[in-house]
């Protein structure tokens, strides 16, 4: 585990459960912070909750971005490798769930995997989506945010809150369209993937490619909504990683 200046700049308490039975982690969007969790955080009675802060943004944002998604991995996981007081999920939304993978990957190979991943919002690792969003000039990249949602009409009209938010949004989404990963990188954790029928940038079998960067168990789940289906109504998702949890510690206690 990193020093606690380190720990406590990456990783954010969201939730605290009186007797927590897991640790639930959760990765951000492009251009997301931990705090985009904090809603969908307090549905979780029976988990620690914590977030990841990415660098370049909010309290971390004069901090130099990363250059990829396995570069962001490498840090996390260095972080959290020896976190084994409570067996630990994964969730990562969009570019979070490509994060996410990566840091199980590693998780993996030091012997301490979490107990399963769940993949929000993003086609499977091994298929490159680059559409050059992250090269389109400030209108254009506008567009694709108010088509994608999860920022308020407000938000896209106010350009010092723009100036802020731009460039870590436009520096994580280069991450994520450079990104594809191996065939042969794969991992044994159990992976859930949900996505939303509306997104207009993951359909199902983009989506069902998932089951192929893991051996152990896959499931695909398709919700009412778009990209951050979630957010407005997240329930079945909380349901979902609460199932998957129990019955997952019902086997392997």
């Amino acid at each position: 585990m990193g020093t606690t200046d380190d720990f406590g700049r990456w990783i954010r308490k969201l939730n605290t459960a009186d007797a927590p039975k897991a640790r639930l982690i959760l990765l951000p969007h492009a251009g997301g912070s931990a705090n985009s969790y904090f809603q969908f955080a307090r549905g979780f009675a029976e988990l620690d909750v914590h977030a990841v802060q990415y660098p370049g943004r909010q309290d971390r944002r004069h901090e130099p971005f990363r250059d990829t998604i396995e570069e962001l991995a490498d840090e996390i996981a260095e972080l959290i490798g020896d976190w084994n007081d409570l067996p630990v999920v994964l969730m990562g939304n969009s570019m979070g769930a490509l994060v996410a993978f990566e840091v199980t990957h590693r998780l993996e190979a030091k012997g301490n995997p979490p107990l399963a991943l769940f993949a929000c919002g993003r086609v499977a690792p091994t298929l490159r989506k680059d559409e050059g969003t992250h090269l389109k000039g400030k209108d254009a990249f506008l567009q694709e945010m108010a088509l994608l949602g999860g920022m308020g009409h407000q938000l896209l009209q106010d350009e010092e809150i723009l100036d802020i938010i731009l460039p870590p949004m436009r520096a994580d989404y280069r991450l994520a369209e450079t990104y594809c990963a191996s065939p042969a990188t794969q991992v044994s954790v159990p992976v859930h993937v949900h996505i939303g029928r509306a997104d207009p940038k993951v359909n199902e079998p983009e989506a069902a490619e998932w089951k192929r960067s893991t051996t152990g168990e896959f499931t695909l789940e398709t919700h009412e909504g778009g990209h951050f289906f979630f957010t407005d109504n997240g329930a079945r998702l909380t349901a979902a990683i609460n199932g998957a949890l129990n019955d997952t510690l019902a086997v392997n206690p």
